[in-house]
């Protein structure tokens, strides 16, 4: 292969890259976003299936939330929404399980609130 090809290869590789950085930055999921990350998003999860409602432990190992003490997730609060969906389209279905999730961006705006099914 010619220096010039691998050249050209590498360089729509590096630009495809940072494309995809470019439109992370504007969607809400940002999976794949390699920008600093600036934010801390306090939240709550409550969780009831049938007439139970799921301890903070068990709200975390049922949706496998990272443990954190401070209940502040320091990614996009869609992702934690996108694994309570996911579970509870799949494992979860036949549980019926009511969520509330509800959160503060970087603790400081109005609070918001999802719920789970949604309508």
């Amino acid at each position: 292969m010619s220096t010039k090809l691998r050249t050209v290869i590498a360089s729509l590789f590096l630009l495809a890259q940072l494309g995809a950085i470019v439109y992370a930055q504007f969607t809400p999921r940002r999976y794949f976003c390699w920008a600093p990350n600036d934010y801390a998003n306090p939240y709550s999860l409550q969780v009831t299936v049938g007439d139970r409602q799921l301890s903070p432990a068990e709200v975390r190992a049922r949706y496998q939330i990272p443990s954190s003490r401070s209940r502040c997730y320091e990614n996009p609060v869609t992702h934690i929404i996108d694994f309570v969906r996911q579970y509870e389209q799949t494992y979860g279905r036949d549980e019926h399980a009511q969520v509330l999730m509800t959160w503060r961006r970087d603790g400081h705006d109005p609070e918001y609130q999802w719920r789970w099914p949604e309508k």
